[in-house]
């Protein structure tokens, strides 16, 4: 049976003679109830014990089937109660109203949600993976990688400290490589980086977005593992400096920007790395990383996960991209960003990343298993959506 004649039989235009036109598929479109997945798993579970007795579906076997089955009027109401309750809660409705007093900021998150929703729709999204995902798979963020560092070269913790807080992260790497070689250095993002890692909900939400490229600066291999189907030779790495490979249209292309962890010493590390690897004396555009970072930005919805997007290489690249474009409609970048405590802090940051073109939506500090809750919430609207 070919694809084309399953796809008419899925969307009930030819009958198969394999099923009979009274079963459960056809009569009552199971097809169509698949696509409720979280709802019929929450439905089923201690959490929607009250749901399941206000409509006398309790006890059942498979309470959700058997109600989808039996009455999809109120099926469907149950499920816009759901649907609606559950954006409030990923969309931080309630900290939002409590933290700002309003209801102005959580407004702003639902209509740029839906924005991001509309451009992974199209298909037009690449994400951007930045140390804050690997964190939760085991790794360090590169800050608590740097104190490590500078503790395995003996280079006194306060001083360490200092550097860290005015944001000189390269100048760290410099100071260490200077002290104990560059050596030192590798040894330890080898000893660090080279683990395995967990695959994390996180990263398995962002497989189901997403199946064609995905851009990182990480130089593990967590992402490696999440995308891992069993399929030989299904995954293409291409390194950020590495000109001579076009990504493969069949295989998932995963762009480490900054190097792989099994050639540590290729990663992009230090200032003299950075420098050569962006520009010294400011971002030179026909430089592989630019250049990667460059069409990305001008062809692509950019969704930054796990990224700190402050005055580093990358978004000087954008601001220059920005700025070499002029006043002309762009991509709509996105990022899932934790909301500053105070208002003024959220206007400013706010301000600071659509000057760069990238609009947040934001979570509650520090709790980033909104991220995942955001992406889950993402791949439920689009397959509501698909649904006749």
């Amino acid at each position: 049976m070919t694809e084309t004649l399953m796809d008419k039989i899925d969307t009930g235009l030819l009958e198969s003679p394999l099923i009979k036109k009274d079963s459960w598929c056809y009569k009552d479109q199971h097809q169509k109830f698949e696509k409720f997945t979280d709802f019929n798993d929450w439905l089923d579970s201690d959490d929607g014990f009250n749901l399941r007795e206000r409509y006398g579906i309790e006890g059942l076997l498979q309470p959700s089937k058997a109600f989808y089955a039996s009455d999809k009027e109120a099926y469907n109401q149950a499920f816009k109660e759901y649907r609606n309750t559950r954006r409030n809660e990923v969309l931080n409705k309630t900290y939002l109203c409590e933290q700002f007093a309003d209801e102005h900021w959580f407004e702003r998150n639902v209509k740029r949600f839906d924005q991001l929703v509309n451009c992974l729709e199209d298909g037009s999204v690449v994400p951007f993976i930045g140390a804050g995902i690997s964190v939760e798979g085991g790794f360090p963020t590169w800050k608590n990688h740097l104190r490590q560092q500078g503790r395995t070269a003996g280079i006194n913790p306060k001083h360490i400290e200092s550097l860290l807080s005015m944001g000189k992260f390269e100048k760290v790497i410099e100071e260490i490589e200077d002290k104990r070689g560059r050596d030192v250095f590798i040894q330890e993002i080898r000893d660090v980086f080279s683990t395995t890692g967990s695959i994390t909900d996180t990263s398995l939400r962002i497989t189901e977005l997403f199946s064609d490229t995905v851009i990182t600066t990480n130089y593990d291999h967590l992402l490696e593992l999440s995308f891992e189907t069993g399929v030989s030779n299904s995954i293409q790495i291409i390194n950020g400096d590495d000109t001579s490979h076009d990504p493969d249209p069949k295989k998932i292309t995963i762009v480490k920007l900054h190097g792989d962890i099994k050639t540590p010493s290729k990663c992009v590390l230090s200032k003299c790395q950075y420098d050569q690897a962006y520009g010294k004396k400011k971002i030179d555009l026909t430089l592989p990383i630019p250049k990667i970072l460059s069409y990305h930005y001008k062809n692509s919805s950019l969704l930054f996960l796990g990224c700190s997007l402050n005055n580093d290489r990358t978004m000087r690249v954008f601001e220059e991209m920005k700025k070499n474009m002029g006043d002309v409609d762009k991509p709509q970048h996105f990022s899932l960003e934790q909301v500053p405590q105070s208002e003024k802090e959220v206007v400013d940051r706010n301000a600071y990343l659509l000057k760069f073109g990238i609009t947040p939506i934001w979570f509650e500090k520090g709790r980033f298993e909104y991220i995942e809750s955001m992406l889950r919430l993402a791949r439920n609207e689009l397959n509501y959506r698909r649904i006749p």
